[in-house]
């Protein structure tokens, strides 16, 4: 872990639906010291989210496009019906500015686009953390 050892690690929910791109970012954020839980589409997403036998995540690294439940489902599930402040970080391949604005609406900490550099992705986490 980078940083102080006291540091308390942070819980971070990743949720992609292509398995080479989780497994990725698993590790990126595993070795900047996050521990980092996965759901693969937005029903799985949205019960990680409710799991009453874990503290749940700090924070959502989101993609929109994905199997069962869209990303944005995933949100609005989170925001309004969890009523959940959590930061969540999009992390999409879409290039719509209509869907930026509505997820914006929404309340994420952060819109990227991928491909992304691995320090704009960290940056952007650490920053909706603060």
């Amino acid at each position: 872990m980078r940083g102080s050892s006291r540091r308390r690690a942070r819980r971070i929910l990743v949720v992609e639906d292509n398995d080479e791109l989780r497994t990725y970012l698993t590790a990126l954020l595993g070795n900047h010291g996050y521990l980092v839980s996965t759901a693969s589409n937005g029903a799985e997403a949205m019960v990680a989210l409710t799991n009453p036998d874990d503290e749940g995540p700090e924070a959502v690294l989101l993609d929109l496009c994905l199997p069962l439940e869209s990303g944005v489902s995933v949100l609005s599930f989170t925001r309004n019906v969890l009523k959940s402040g959590a930061p969540v970080v999009v992390l999409t391949g879409q290039d719509d500015p209509e869907m930026e604005a509505a997820v914006k609406d929404l309340g994420v900490s952060a819109y990227l686009k991928k491909p992304v550099v691995n320090d704009t992705l960290i940056a952007a986490v650490e920053r909706a953390l603060s």
